[in-house]
């Protein structure tokens, strides 16, 4: 290894170790600090690595912890970043955290979550042996101007990259057609039954062509654009899924039993994921794993025992106030957590809700608007409003119908928890990235979260 790069990967180390002494995550600035000093360093790093690469705009977080347990578990030890850092500077992070300053690694595999426009530099630099998509919406309109921008990135990233096997979403049109701009070999994997009880699931109504603009047409559907479409004017087809889940069998609170039928066989599998959009990221999850080589049955057992992210149905007690954390991206994946929220029964009474505009979230707020609040607001429904842009959601929740007497406006952090705790009754906090990560940084100084999946 050159100099260069071991001085790298020394302050890399150096200025993690200081920025957590000062309690930060120190998952972003360490790795830029190496990049600026050696440009290559994350394909010095990544180089004899087995690697995996998970991206696309939702459920990317949750997929790559199943794949991270599942690796650990099997193979003792993997290059992973446990606070789901996907930008290149993250990655950078990450592999030199795994390294001693010689260049030694501690793992032999790598686990990466990886921003769909961050993908044109890390498959080039990584090579992983396996790139798993996820699905890919309109999101962060500033960065993703379309439906096939990240798409476009992606396909780029395939292009460097030959012999990476990619595993696509053949329910997503858009995910699907990068199969049609590269050489790479491709798995597919899919949903064929409801995802929802009671047709709970909500569906785009106009679904464009990626190809030709027309209409899609539906056999079935999930929620969203996905399900298994047709083309009535250019022919386009939906691909038969290699990997699929057939049926949900159990719905619990907190975890389902699925049916995936592989290779033409069917297993029956335990999913510590509530049945829903998750019910994607497993089957991605499953599909990703037994790409690299992975036996079924070492998969299927973390997918049943993994561990979720923070902000991922994270539940507080803040001084006998139950509070549950909830993530939300985009327009798409919040009308996705409405939609799991409506299928507990009756809506939440008492929300929080936090709105940032930061890179990590997407400059613009636009997205909110077509967010399905009235679904989940009502006249009586109490609501916290927070975050740098809490007047944004104010004004979009008052034409929700929520009753100005019942909106309050909090945006200090410290000052919000107190005003939960002195709540009492059970709140449900639905924030994006910056301000829950705020948010969630002031309770961890005194509170201690609980593992909402052991409960």
């Amino acid at each position: 290894m050159s100099l260069k790069s071991s001085l790298a990967i020394a302050a890399c180390k150096v200025s993690h170790r200081g920025m957590r002494l000062l309690g930060r995550t120190a998952r972003a600035l360490p790795g830029k600090i190496a990049m600026k000093i050696d440009s290559n360093i994350i394909a010095e790093l990544a180089r004899g690595h087995k690697t995996i690469v998970i991206t696309g705009t939702n459920g990317k977080t949750t997929t790559t912890h199943i794949v991270q347990q599942a690796v650990i578990n099997t193979y003792g030890t993997a290059a992973y970043d446990p606070s789901s850092t996907n930008l290149e500077q993250g990655i950078a992070t990450t592999l030199c955290l795994d390294s001693s300053v010689g260049g030694t690694r501690k793992s032999d595999w790598a686990v990466i979550e990886s921003d769909e426009g961050a993908t044109k530099t890390i498959l080039p630099a990584m090579k992983p042996q396996v790139l798993v998509v996820t699905n890919l919406y309109r999101d962060q309109v500033d960065r993703y101007t379309s439906w096939t921008t990240a798409r476009d990135y992606i396909i780029t990233a395939a292009k460097s990259s030959p012999d990476t096997v990619l595993v696509l979403d053949a329910d997503c049109q858009v995910t699907a057609s990068i199969a049609d701009a590269v050489d790479n070999y491709v798995v597919w994997y899919g949903v064929e039954c409801p995802v929802y009880e009671d047709g709970i699931g909500d569906y785009d109504e106009h679904v464009e062509c990626v190809e030709c603009g027309a209409d899609l047409e539906f056999g079935h559907r999930t929620f969203a654009h996905l399900g298994d479409y047709r083309c009535p004017q250019c022919g386009r087809v939906h691909h038969a899924p290699d990997i699929a889940c057939t049926a949900i069998n159990d719905r619990r609170e907190k975890s389902c039993s699925l049916t995936l039928r592989i290779a033409g066989e069917e297993h029956q599998v335990e999913a510590n994921v509530r049945a829903g959009y998750d019910v994607y990221n497993a089957v991605a999850a499953i599909a990703g794993l037994i790409m690299t080589g992975m036996p079924e049955d070492d998969a299927f057992r973390a997918l049943a025992h993994f561990t979720h992210a923070a902000h991922r149905f994270e539940i507080f007690d803040i001084d006998g106030t139950r509070t549950r954390l909830l993530l939300m991206k985009n327009t798409a994946g919040c009308n996705q957590l409405i939609n799991m929220l409506l299928s507990e029964g009756e809506p939440p009474k008492l929300l929080v809700c936090l709105l940032g505009a930061e890179i990590m979230d997407g400059l613009s707020t636009d997205w909110i608007q077509d967010v399905r609040w009235e679904q989940l607001c009502n006249p009586d429904t109490k609501v916290i409003v927070g975050g740098p842009k809490h007047d944004d959601m104010r004004e979009r929740l008052l034409r929700a119908g929520v009753q100005p007497e019942n909106m309050t406006v909090q945006p200090d952090y410290a000052a919000l928890v107190r005003d939960i705790a002195a709540i009492g009754e059970p709140v449900t906090l639905i924030g994006n990235c910056s301000p829950i990560e705020a948010f969630r940084l002031e309770l961890v100084k005194k509170y201690q979260p609980l593992d909402y999946w052991s409960e």
